[in-house]
């Protein structure tokens, strides 16, 4: 799970600080960022790992394919955040300190890279969406 909640902190912090500006996403972006240089297994499944994610994310409405430059040689999307994926990265959550956004915490993760608290940043963002559907 950490995998993947590093690679959605990472995705969802370039959409963030590009919107409304859509973003080329390929996975080789993506790799040393998210799995270690002695990880063979890692990045040998890695691109397949990464479009099941981006995948995900758009079946899950956090983000929109705007144009898709896929070919013989792999995928490659131009993606946005939707309105639900920007809305639940511009939330404050009251179990945070500080005035900073869910988005604003990412982008600040992905310069860092590392932080332990990534995955309670993605449940957040991801709850936070899915308990606005709800209510």
């Amino acid at each position: 799970m950490q995998k993947f909640d590093t690679l959605v902190a990472l995705i969802f912090s370039r959409l963030f600080l590009e919107f409304p500006e859509p973003v080329r996403l390929n996975a080789d972006s993506f790799l040393d960022d998210v799995i270690d240089q002695d990880d063979e297994e890692g990045s040998f499944n890695f691109i397949e790992y990464f479009w099941h994610t981006v995948d995900w994310l758009v079946a899950e409405g956090y983000i929109r394919i705007t144009a898709d430059f896929s070919s013989m040689d792999g995928k490659s999307y131009e993606v946005v955040l939707t309105q639900k994926g920007l809305q639940s990265l511009r939330k404050v959550p009251d179990s945070l300190q500080g005035s900073e956004s869910l988005g604003e915490r990412l982008v600040e993760f992905s310069k860092n890279k590392g932080s332990e608290a990534v995955g309670t940043l993605i449940s957040l963002a991801i709850n936070t969406a899915s308990s606005a559907i709800v209510s």
